[in-house]
């Protein structure tokens, strides 16, 4: 298996905010297509697609898209938004096309979500159409000038402070998604970045920005002093860093394209 239950009823609760907490994936999502470079007409699979970045890009192109996801929510929700596309809910891992159906497959932001990710890359060749194309997007794991957040929540939550060598940190890599691709039988694979800064007004912005992404459950579980005190020092670590050059999350990716033989 490829998504897990828990994995699809988180996105199935998030797929009507998706876009509105994660405001970056629809630039990527254009950034993925245009590397990709589909022609006009071009029979697109767009693979954990969410509320459909990459998919409407596809679509802009002329391209055309059916775009899939584990989670029932983001399905619906993406064919609500774009009739256009063939929307339909699948796992990465058992995709249900025949052969060598698509000349471009695409996954933006998902192979670092999946426990088999090697499953589901031995599924994106068979889909492929022989010199068909795969584009992946990954999230590049920072800390940067947040380590004071990490280490407040290392001290209050107990959750591991993450180090500066990504290699160790055991998430998915560059370098490990590079070689899972070279090894699933792709060639012809470059890989580029994206930096893309997401700026912040001041110390409550950022805590607005996190509130949803798991802060307001973590701060929920500790006793109501320990939650006070914690909202004291983030939002004086917070001022720190808006006077250090200013409150900005640095949101970095790399895109991935190569070629099935």
């Amino acid at each position: 298996m490829t998504s897990t239950e828990q994995g699809r009823h988180k996105y199935d609760q998030l797929a009507d905010k998706y876009e509105e907490i994660f405001p970056y994936v629809a630039d990527v999502g254009r950034l993925l297509v245009d590397h990709a470079r589909p022609a006009a007409g071009a029979r697109v699979l767009d693979v954990g697609a969410g509320r459909g970045a990459v998919a409407r890009a596809a679509l802009a192109a002329g391209c055309d898209v059916t775009a899939v996801d584990a989670s029932a929510g983001m399905v619906a929700r993406m064919a609500m938004d774009f009739p256009d596309i063939v929307a339909r809910q699948m796992d990465a891992g058992g995709l249900d096309f025949p052969d060598g159906s698509f000349d471009l497959v695409t996954a933006g932001f998902v192979m670092q979500v999946l426990p088999d990710p090697d499953v589901a890359l031995a599924e994106f060749r068979r889909v492929l159409a022989p010199g068909g194309t795969l584009a992946l997007s990954l999230e590049k794991q920072t800390v940067g000038r947040l380590r004071w957040l990490f280490e407040l929540a290392g001290e209050f939550f107990g959750v591991p402070v993450p180090g500066d060598d990504e290699e160790s940190s055991g998430a998915m890599t560059s370098r490990r998604l590079n070689a899972l691709i070279e090894q699933a039988g792709f060639t012809d694979l470059a890989t580029d970045s994206v930096e893309m800064p997401v700026p912040l007004a001041g110390p409550e912005a950022l805590w607005d920005w996190l509130r949803p992404r798991g802060l307001t459950d973590a701060v929920g579980r500790l006793p109501a002093e320990q939650a006070e005190q914690f909202h004291i020092r983030f939002l004086a670590g917070a001022e720190h860093m808006r006077t250090a050059g200013g409150i900005s999350l640095d949101f970095r990716a790399t895109l991935h394209v190569a070629s099935r033989p």
